[in-house]
């Protein structure tokens, strides 16, 4: 079911729900989860949210933050999972097919989703899946205050990077507009997410920015995280959120890759300024996202997954930019 009547009419008939959404969170992700629950939690639903990663330092600013729980497994009974901005299986939790809940529910505006939830609902048009929330909120009659609108208000916020990215849309700075009339203090999130920074996290995005490297021709760049960079700066995988716009903002660059260390595997992320459609290489490889943002986990160490990934980069551009 790809249909935002059929979400609303399940959400409505349930009284109990879990939500969660992908691993490495960030600004979407956490805001739909948390404006989602507090929406519910009003309407007097019971709702638990389970991540399996720990919220990013720079989020913790947001409304309910503290209704989040770190878990990898589902331990109690809901009438139903909802998970947003992202597929089911890229929850990272673990049994989610014998999960006790009755329905999975699927919220998601990535092109690359399979859907395969029990109820779902896909727009690859949306902005971000807090805009998806706030009309889904809107046509249920959901109640909307201001520490919601500030949740769904960072998701587009974040996901259009601060309103620069080509998914930058009319309907995306309406709503934004109409929640900024619930009463959220636009500078308060963009303070937060962009100019309050820890100085362990500044110390990592100069080892970082070290690895920066470039192609011949100029249009592909690449920087590498390895798990030492962490130890020696006292942070995390939380904190390298939008690292890759380094590289990307990088003249003449199209297509930015961020390679990150995670124990035996490496998490890949690419970056399109807009002329390659990165999301098929993504699933080639058996991950998915944006034709502008996507990413995949790669089996194997950093050396290795360079090696691969990075001339497969190189010949998508050759291929679309000749």
């Amino acid at each position: 079911m790809n249909d935002i009547s059929g979400v609303a009419e399940a959400i409505k008939s349930f009284k109990s729900f879990i939500i969660s959404s992908h691993v490495s969170p960030e600004g979407d992700a956490i805001g739909s989860q948390l404006a989602l629950a507090l929406s519910l939690m009003k309407m007097g639903k019971e709702v638990r949210i389970i991540d399996t990663d720990p919220v990013p330092e720079f989020l913790r600013f947001l409304p309910g933050v503290e209704l989040i729980a770190k878990g990898e497994s589902i331990e109690h009974t809901a009438d139903a999972l909802i998970v947003v901005d992202c597929e089911p299986a890229r929850t990272g939790i673990k049994g989610l097919a014998s999960a006790p809940v009755k329905k999975i529910i699927n919220i998601d505006h990535h092109v690359t989703n399979p859907k395969t939830a029990d109820i779902w609902w896909v727009d690859p048009e949306a902005s971000a899946a807090g805009e998806m929330v706030y009309d889904l909120l809107v046509l249920m009659g959901a109640p909307i205050d201001s520490d919601i609108a500030t949740n769904l208000y960072t998701c587009i916020f974040t996901d259009t990077g601060s309103f620069r990215y080509t998914n930058t849309d009319e309907a995306a700075l309406l709503k934004a507009s109409k929640l900024i009339s619930y009463g959220v203090k636009t500078w308060e999130i963009a303070e937060n997410i962009y100019e309050t920074k820890s100085f362990g996290r500044m110390k990592l995005l100069g080892l970082v920015l070290s690895t920066l490297e470039i192609s011949g021709d100029g249009r592909l760049a690449w920087v590498s995280i390895t798990e030492d960079f962490y130890r020696q700066t006292g942070t995390s995988a939380a904190d390298t959120d939008g690292f890759i716009n380094y590289p990307r903002a990088v003249k003449g660059v199209e297509v930015a890759v961020l390679f990150r260390e995670q124990g035996d595997r490496v998490k890949i992320s690419f970056r399109s300024k807009g002329r390659v459609d990165v999301s098929g290489l993504a699933s080639s490889l058996g991950g998915g996202g944006h034709p502008n943002a996507s990413g995949v986990v790669f089996a194997g160490d950093m050396e290795r997954a360079r090696a691969y990934v990075l001339p497969k980069v190189a010949e998508l551009v050759k291929s679309v930019l000749g």
